[in-house]
């Protein structure tokens, strides 16, 4: 049962709410607030004696209130429930509930999950762009390969030129530092046990199976890598890749192919010149500081170091100039046409390819592990 007491005092007229106001009165609550017709400029609800109260009872109150409100009346609640008010405030003006105790505790589960839900499928959808295009590249070579006449002889010399000539000073300043550092920190540790010879062997060894190539490809990725992405970025911007589509050509054939090709030749060739350059580095400090002559130095080479070691740094060169090269070139197809998207793609060129250079090498090690090579 429900109860609607009603007094009016000067320009007031206070409503006293008493008993239950809940969903089985809804007709009953109805009837009784459309027969209050008030006469008076201010009007009070008052719901303290209220035993039960329900939202949807509050939500007729709340209502009728409005249309009070309409009418020119001025209404008040006292003691009415602060979050029946505040979620029928939020509900009249359109904006979202605020959540409850139970929602903000869920929301503490889901949302990391719904985050590492959006991280999986963005990687996902990353893979499969880069499986896309690296399958495109692969088509466009072997149409190459087969026609002549579209293979870009001219461009491939002229990307042999940029990344392979170009970079010679460089990897050659970063072989022969390298190669000063290991036999300097190694070479000393090896003298206090009186077996400064073995530091020939541990010199040669790293550099041609593992750092000659190794910093060769970074330094290549960190160079051309970017420059690839940077140069197909450009014309992405500049609708120069949309432009080649509409005249019938292959954008695959005339940007990828000629960089991936240039630099599956370039790559080996710079990783020989970096190991001969950082053995040549090595021999000059071994004779300084380890009284190992040149002579020495290279007969050690000869009667210890086989030919794989040197067969295992040049085989990877040529998977880790591919992975540079397609990376490269697929972010740079992947620039939306604003400068901040060339920036970041041609960031993320090198820093993706340094990635997969090491996890290629770190699967090439494990590979030659255990074939004993």
């Amino acid at each position: 049962m429900i109860n609607l007491e009603q007094q009016q005092q000067d320009d007031t007229l206070h409503l006293n709410l008493q008993g239950d106001w809940t969903f089985d009165q809804t007709e009953e609550i109805r009837a009784a607030l459309a027969a209050i017709t008030p006469v008076v400029k201010h009007v009070a609800i008052q719901v303290e004696a209220v035993s039960h109260l329900d939202v949807t009872a509050a939500w007729l109150v709340y209502r009728q209130a409005q249309l009070w409100k309409q009418q020119g009346r001025e209404v008040s609640f006292l003691h009415f429930p602060q979050e029946y008010l505040g979620y029928f405030e939020r509900a009249a003006n359109g904006e979202p509930p605020a959540p409850g105790i139970r929602q903000q505790a869920l929301a503490g589960v889901t949302d990391p999950l719904h985050l590492l839900g959006r991280k999986v499928f963005h990687l996902l959808h990353l893979w499969r762009s880069l499986i896309t295009f690296f399958g495109h590249s692969l088509e466009a070579l072997f149409a190459s390969l087969l026609s002549p006449h579209l293979f870009r002889v001219r461009s491939v010399l002229h990307h042999v030129f940029t990344t392979g000539v170009s970079a010679i000073p460089i990897v050659g300043l970063i072989a022969c530092l390298i190669s000063i550092v290991i036999t300097y920190q190694g070479g000393g540790q090896l003298r206090d046990l009186g077996a400064e010879i073995y530091t020939v062997d541990m010199v040669v060894i790293s550099v041609l199976r593992e750092l000659g190539v190794l910093l060769t490809a970074i330094m290549v990725a960190g160079r051309s890598g970017s420059a690839f992405a940077a140069e197909i970025g450009l014309m992405k911007t500049n609708q120069e890749v949309d432009a080649l589509r509409v005249m019938g050509s292959d954008p695959f054939l005339i940007l990828v192919v000629p960089r991936l090709v240039a630099l599956v030749i370039a790559l080996p060739l710079l990783t020989i010149l970096a190991d001969i350059i950082a053995l040549a580095a090595a021999a000059l400090i071994s004779s300084t500081i380890l009284d190992i002559s040149f002579v020495q130095f290279y007969t050690r080479v000869e009667t210890t170091i086989e030919f794989r070691t040197f067969a295992a740094g040049i085989i990877k060169a040529p998977f880790f100039a591919v992975v540079i090269a397609l990376i490269g070139c697929w972010q740079g197809m992947r620039v939306s046409g604003s400068s901040e998207s060339l920036g970041k793609h041609t960031t993320q060129a090198v820093v993706d390819s340094i990635f997969l250079v090491l996890l290629l090498d770190a699967l090439f090690s494990v590979l030659f592990y255990r074939l004993g090579f």
